[in-house]
Parts: C-alpha cells; sequence; structure tokens
C-alpha cells in the first residue's frame, strides 16, 4: 500500500529522534569497547585461560640498565629526536637505542626510578607518543620521527610473549602510532603509521594470544584503513588476513567479531586484484551466518554501507540480504524485545543505508549504486527500526509490517546467491575499486 505524506514525515520523525537516542547508546558502547580496564575484564577464549605465559613477567632490560640510559644518554636522545634530523650513524644508533629503552621499560613490574612503584604502562605508553608527536614539530624534518617509529614497531613485537598487561600495552602502542599528526592551520589530516600492521596481523593469527589483545590489533588495523595510507594492494593483503581470521572467528567472543567486522569495513576497498569482491562476500557471509550474534551480524550489515560500491556491484543481492537479515531479526526480537542490545542490532541496519551524520558517504543510500532498488529496500525497513528505537519502549513489531516485509522478499529473491562471478586477474594488478 502507498505511503501518505503524513505517514512519511511520521517515519521520518522517528528517525531522527531515534537517531539522537542511539548516537549516545552507541558512542558509549564504543568508549567502553576502547577501555582498557574493561577489555581486560573481558573473557578471553578457552584456549588462553591456562596459558601460563600470560601471567609471567619477562625483563627484557634490567633496572640497573634502565637507569644508566637515562642518565647518560636520554637528554641527547630527546635532542635528536625532538630535532628531527638524523645528521649520523650514531644518532641513527641512539635513536635504536632510545626505542628498545622505552618499549622494554614496560616489562618492568616495578619503576626502575622508584623502584617501590609498579610500572605505570598507561605513562610509558603516554610518554612515547608525547615525544612522537614533538619531533620534528619545528624543524619539520621527520627523519627520526620516521626512524623512531619503525624502530618502536620492532621492539613492541619483543613484548608479544610476555605478561598479558604487557602484551596489551604493545598492541595499544602499536595502534595508536601516527606518521604524521592532524594540522587544522595547514588543513592537514592525522595520518596513522602504515606499517604498524605486520606486527598488528601477526597478532591476529596468533592463536595464544587472548582476546582483548586481538581486540586492540583489529581495532588498529581499522584505524590504519581510516587514516593511514597504505596502497590499494596492501588494503587487499590485509583484507585477505583480516577474512581469513574472520572465517574462523565463529566461535569467538562476539566482541573480538565485531571488531574483525569493524577492520574490515574500514580498508576502503570492496574488491581484490582480480575485482573479485571479497570484502562485500565476508560482510555477505557474516551477515547470513546463523550461528554468529546479533549484533556482530548487524555490525556486518553496517559495514556493508561503508564499502565503495560501484554500478557493477550486485546491488539486489546486497539489499536482499540486508532485509531478509533484518525479518530473521524481527522474529527474535518479538521472542524477546526487552533484550539489551536490539537497539543497537537495529541502528545498525539503518547505518546500512544512511550515515550517522548526513555530511557523511556511508550508507548505500550515498553508494554509486541503483538508488530506485536501495530506496526500496530501505522502505522494508525502517518501520521495524523505528519501533524498535523508540526511548523507552520495547514494543513489538505489527503483522502488517512482517507481512509487508515477506511479501517483498518473496517478489525480490535473487536470481542466484553470489555476489559476482568469478573473474580473470587483470593484467595490470589494479584494484578493482577502492579509495
Amino acid at each position: 500500500m502507498r505511503q501518505s505524506i503524513c505517514s512519511y514525515q511520521t517515519v521520518s520523525g522517528i528517525e531522527m529522534l531515534t537517531a539522537r537516542v542511539c548516537r549516545h547508546v552507541l558512542l558509549a558502547a564504543g568508549l567502553l569497547l576502547c577501555s582498557s580496564s574493561l577489555v581486560l575484564g573481558q573473557q578471553p577464549a578457552d584456549p588462553n585461560a591456562q596459558n601460563d605465559a600470560l601471567n609471567v613477567y619477562k625483563e627484557l632490560i634490567t633496572p640497573d640498565e634502565a637507569v644508566n640510559f637515562r642518565k647518560t644518554k636520554s637528554r641527547d636522545f630527546d635532542k635528536v629526536l625532538r630535532g628531527g634530523k638524523i645528521s649520523s650513524a650514531e644518532e641513527k644508533k641512539l635513536i635504536a637505542e632510545g626505542a628498545k629503552y622505552h618499549v622494554y621499560l614496560m616489562t618492568l613490574k616495578q619503576d626502575p626510578n622508584k623502584p617501590e612503584n609498579e610500572t605505570d604502562l598507561n605513562k610509558l605508553r603516554a610518554n612515547i607518543l608525547r615525544d612522537i608527536s614533538f619531533s620534528g614539530k619545528i624543524s619539520g624534518n621527520f627523519q627520526a620521527r620516521e626512524l623512531y617509529l619503525e624502530e618502536l614497531t620492532k621492539r613492541a613485537q619483543d613484548l608479544l610473549d610476555n605478561h598479558r598487561l604487557v602484551r596489551f600495552s604493545a598492541v595499544v602502542l602499536l595502534s595508536q602510532l601516527d606518521l604524521r599528526d592532524e594540522d587544522r592551520q595547514k588543513k592537514t589530516d592525522r595520518v596513522a603509521y602504515t606499517m604498524a600492521y605486520v606486527p598488528l596481523v601477526k597478532i591476529l593469527n596468533d592463536k595464544s594470544q587472548p582476546t582483548e589483545v586481538k581486540i586492540v590489533a583489529a581495532n588498529g588495523l581499522a584505524r590504519i584503513g581510516q587514516t593511514g595510507n597504505p596502497t590499494n594492494q596492501l588494503r587487499v593483503k590485509i583484507a585477505e588476513e583480516i577474512i581469513d581470521e574472520l572465517i574462523q572467528s565463529v566461535n569467538e567472543f562476539s566482541w573480538y567479531q565485531r571488531s574483525l567486522v569493524n577492520a574490515l569495513g574500514s580498508l576502503g576497498i570492496s574488491d581484490n586484484l582480480a575485482r573479485q569482491p571479497i570484502v562485500t562476500d565476508a560482510l555477505l557471509k557474516v551477515m547470513n551466518n546463523a550461528k554468529r550474534t546479533w549484533d556482530v551480524r548487524s555490525a556486518a550489515a553496517e559495514n556493508i554501507g561503508k564499502l565503495p560500491l560501484k554500478a557493477n556491484a550486485d546491488i539486489k543481492l546486497i539489499t536482499y540480504s540486508i532485509v531478509d537479515m533484518t525479518r530473521k531479526m524481527i522474529q527474535a526480537y518479538n521472542a524477546n524485545p526487552n533484550a539489551f542490545f536490539w537497539k543497537r542490532c537495529f541502528w545498525n541496519v539503518y547505518l546500512a543505508f544512511k550515515p550517522e551524520n548526513p555530511a557523511d558517504n556511508t550508507g548505500l543510500t550515498k553508494m554509486q549504486v541503483n538508488q530506485t532498488v536501495v530506496n526500496d529496500a530501505y522502505k522494508q525497513v525502517i518501520k521495524p527500526i523505528s519501533t524498535v528505537l523508540q526511548p523507552n519502549v520495547a514494543a513489538k513489531i505489527n503483522a502488517e509490517t512482517i507481512n509487508g516485509m515477506d511479501d517483498w522478499l518473496k517478489k525480490n529473491l535473487p536470481k542466484n546467491f553470489r555476489v559476482a562471478p568469478v573473474q580473470a586477474k587483470p593484467q595490470n594488478q589494479q584494484v578493482a575499486e577502492g579509495r
């Protein structure tokens, strides 16, 4: 039945209201995910529960060595790093020694300068990031900064078999490294240090790493995808690694699965070098996998809305899959409408179509695809989304809405459920899509 202008206005009003409500809910969830104290409180995957290595500190520098560096070399190190220019082999060596010193301090259980105090890992990381930010700031020369980032990345990997707190701190550091800082006067954006991807990918592939460490690694890869400068070829390489881990993550903690999904959607590509839509396909498979939780499946839908889809994307299959997942989600929702996670899940479906901030270029309605198809699918999901996102209400979705979705799904059944046919790798080895 054709909706009246009045009914559309009602839905639009609910959209605006629910968007404001969920914005705060999801912001809080995001902050909790980034909080080291909360993440460390999560239950790791079962294989790690009996890993005794997670409880052992392996000191990679002695307190005496730490004190000696601070007394004899720290001032010269600071001078070279802040100046930004590397003028000799000695200065290059000093930067390497400084990186080793600052990273290895994290392996000491007690502060070498105040042995009565425990090592403050947060403070150590903050000091490193502060020094990076000041490096070359006045001179505009970033030689020392770039060498320091390289050495930090190398030394941080030495901590990945240490106590779980030390591992966690090392991975948080790797995930926060920046090649360049934001400069509002010059109107330049922050640039994440792309080469940190190497240890972050290794962490994903390491079955011995605890869940909280792998979550941070996945988030770090997402940050590199969003603000780093990897080539399209490197984006594809990272995507392939994430997809391999995502396939194996079905029984992992849902926050980890979501981190992998978000990382995949943050890489700015949909295809591999052979113009095969591997990212789109991987997210659709997550979305359609009944063994995964609704928050993971709906997050996959949201991240499909972040992909740089073009006119050649099978938008009919993509939109059908999102509507179909939403219909199944409605069935589960109606059986238990008071569950705390439903608002986030349905909000994720909304974000698959439209961005939270209208100025952002995410959501299927912003993509270079058939918008008639997109809008038709959007009309099927906006009613249940609006119902669920009402504040302080857990109303069930009515039969009329459900029957309308069922009819739509029958009429729009795809001819096949393959995103795209297998194609030969192009000779020029260029990524078909990406940014």
